[in-house]
Formats: C-alpha cells, structure tokens, sequence
C-alpha cells in the first residue's frame, strides 16, 4: 500500500494543475483551521482543493509541501491503517517540515472514522488541512462534534447564473450590444433549463440528460444506499421522484404515507422521515420551511421542495417545458442558497414565495411569477403587502420575465426581470 501511495503522491507533485475556470469563493487559506468544503458531487468541490493549491503556489508553498489524496481512488485499501499515507509521504521527502505542509483529502467520507484520523493529524502534525464531502448530514454531524471547533465548513455549490457565463467566456457586464446581450439571452436559457453543473456548461444538450442520469444514480447508490444500508432501492427512487415531481410545492410525509398505502406497500411513517433526511442531506434537494416566530411551530409545518440545481427537474421525468414559472422559482432559490441558509416561505391565505435572510441586518421578501400583468399583479402585491405585516424586510422584489405595459407598483415594490436579478452583485 505505501508503495501505491507515495506512486500516487509522486505523480500529483510531478502533474501540472488542470485547466480551470476560477470561482469566487472567499476561502482563507491560512486560518490554522481545518477547512472542510461540503456540498453536491460533481458542483466543483475537486477544482476548488486545486484553486487553493494555485493560491498557495503563487504565495511561495512549494508544491512539494502539498499533499494531495482522493479517497474515492480505486487503488486505495487502507482498512482503518491511515499512517501509512505520512509513511509514504517521509519515505518521498524525508527533510520535509511536517507543521509547514498542506494537507488536502478529497471525498473524506470514504474513510471510516476519518474524523479521528483528521483531528490526529491536526492536533499532532500540521494545522494546515482541506477536507472535502459530499454528504450534508453525515459532514455536518462529525465536524460538529468530533473536531470540536476546529474546522470551518464552506459550502460549494453548482454553478451560479454568474459563474455559469464566466465558464462560458461571456462578458455578462455588456449587455448593451447586440451580440453580447444575445449571448446572455441564450446561456440564460441554456442555465434555466439544464442547471449549472460545470461539467454540463459546454456539453450539447443530447449529452445533458445523460449525464444527469449519471449524477442522480451515484448519488443514489454511494450516498444513500451505500453510507445508509438501504435495502429497499425501488421504494427509494419512487420516493425521490416523488419529492422532485413536487419541487416548489408543499411536500407531506402524511400524503406520501397515504401514497404508499394505497398501493398496498408496507412503510412506517418513521422511515419515510428518516429516508426523507437522508435524502436532504446528499444535496439533491432542499427543504424550505414555513416562516414563524416558533421554531417548533415552523418544524411541524408543511414544507417546500426545492432542488439545488434545475437539471435534476429532468431526472425525474418531469416535463419542465409545461411550467416555465417552476423553473424560475426554483433558479431563484438556488441562487438564494449560494449567499444564505436562512430561507422561508410564508403563507395564510395568501402567499409570499420567499423571505430570505441574507444578513442580520438585510432581509428580503420575494415573489416569482413568469409574467406580471393584470391577472397576476394583484395576487403577486397580496402575498407582500401581508408578508410586511408580519416581518419588516429591506427589499420587497418581484421577480419576473415580463412586465405588462401599463402595470402600476407601491413606491415600496421593485420589479426587476429574473436575469437581471441574477446578474446582480448582490442579492
């Protein structure tokens, strides 16, 4: 085994960096803190160890301090002996100075323990440690408890609508000719309808829902069926299918449970919860609650479905080209959920798509509808003016595609077309 690893060390040290397209993503490299980067597989967690290391490359640290590890390498057979990646990494550079190198473990996950194993090499060896998962719930638990302050969490996730014309080389701050503006219009298009996984920027569209395939598949297999020991694979992808057919809808276990009884299936309730956070927590989708004061009050409510990304509304057979209007609240909260956590949605009677905390001091109130005329206007300006009664927000936007002509709006109202909105500096 350390003769698989240090083959594997020696030709990352001696590989150039590949290609990439840099993210903005504000990640101190020099904290002393373990640094754990969480989020979705295949949204880019990979490029983001190799941005740090570049980083890291252009402040002096000589690639030979880094060492670099993907777990999900096939080649790996550790069985809980992990000393034997520092043996073979001594064996490579026996002069080095431990405390001044870089530690960077890619799908952590893979490792049994490895929250032990980290902290070890933490408390004993280096500060300067990058870990990556894929798995919300199970990184979320372990950093909590057994690193104990050590680490801070990033979260990378796919693609913005900004970053995604980054990736495709389009100026998004000229939109005043012509061709550039058009350029926009179709990337736009392209973004709504397929997502922002970058390995899907340049890919024709025929290749697009292949491989999303791919991605639902492996998330299904390693990250639940695999860390959680699910048995029963067909009851799991129905119930997948069923929450992503219901994204930007109300989801309940109650109806779901009912769901499965009518076909005469055996479930309990308790385990449609439990496979229900197991889902949540692989990045596949989200859940948004209903706001209220209470915590208790708004954890027995109903909640909202939304996907993290608009391409996996294709998986599941949904026939996205019938609602454009679900596409676009759905893009709208992932782009919320780049700059926050704390996303709600209020409802009595009347609706209001969004209230987002963006800060302390910077709340938002937003709804999102395809078109804003005379049929809309007045349901659209209902769900906002209640909302204020209940919360005192810093913006109340509607965000749209069209506007009427002749549409009149509160002086407190600002109604911006979803693009716009997204090309925003700020949310």
């Amino acid at each position: 085994m350390r003769h698989i690893l240090k083959r594997i060390i020696s030709d990352f040290h001696h590989r150039p960096y590949p290609e990439m397209t840099f993210r903005h993503k504000n990640i101190e490299i020099n904290l002393e803190k373990i640094v754990a980067i969480i989020g979705p597989r295949r949204a880019g967690k990979t490029y983001m160890l190799f941005q740090l290391m570049k980083e890291l490359e252009h402040q002096g640290v000589p690639k030979h301090q880094i060492l670099y590890i993907n777990f999900e390498d096939e080649r790996l057979e550790l069985e809980g002996h992990y000393d034997v990646i520092l043996e073979a990494y001594f064996e490579l550079y026996p002069e080095a100075e431990i405390s001044q190198c870089y530690f960077f473990f890619d799908e952590i996950q893979e490792l049994h323990q490895w929250e032990k194993f980290v902290r070890r090499i933490y408390d004993t060896q280096t500060k300067h440690i990058f870990i990556t998962g894929s798995n919300a719930g199970f990184l979320s638990k372990e950093i909590a408890s057994s690193l104990r302050g050590r680490a801070i969490s990033y979260e990378i996730m796919p693609l913005s609508f900004k970053e995604f014309l980054q990736f495709k080389h389009i100026d998004m701050s000229d939109r005043s000719s012509i061709r550039n503006a058009s350029m926009v219009n179709r990337a736009y298009e392209d973004y709504i309808l397929w997502g922002g996984y970058p390995e899907l920027v340049n890919v024709d569209s025929h290749l697009k829902i292949k491989i999303l395939h791919e991605y639902f598949n492996v998330m299904i297999y390693r990250d639940l069926i695999e860390i959680y020991g699910i048995r029963d694979v067909s009851m799991l992808k129905y119930q997948i299918k069923r929450m992503i057919s219901s994204f930007t809808k109300e989801f309940s276990i109650n109806k779901l449970y009912n769901d499965f009884k009518s076909q005469g299936i055996a479930i309990s309730k308790n385990l449609i919860y439990q496979t229900t956070e197991r889902i949540f927590s692989i990045y596949m989708m989200a859940c948004v609650e209903k706001y209220d004061p209470s915590v208790i009050k708004r954890e027995i409510s109903n909640k909202k479905i939304y996907l993290y990304d608009n391409g996996f509304a294709s998986v599941s057979n949904y026939i996205f080209f019938e609602d454009r209007g679900k596409l676009l609240e759905n893009m709208v909260f992932s782009n919320l959920r780049h700059f926050t956590e704390e996303i709600f949605f209020l409802k009595n009677g009347w609706e209001c798509d969004f209230l987002a905390f963006i800060s302390s001091k910077n709340s938002v109130l937003i709804q999102v509808t395809e078109c804003l005329d005379s049929d809309t206007v007045g349901r659209e300006l209902k769900g906002l003016e209640q909302a204020r009664k209940r919360i005192s927000a810093s913006e109340c936007l509607i965000l749209t595609e069209k506007i009427s002509a002749g549409i009149q709006l509160p002086e407190w109202v600002k109604a911006t077309s979803v693009c716009d909105w997204l090309l925003d500096d700020e949310v």
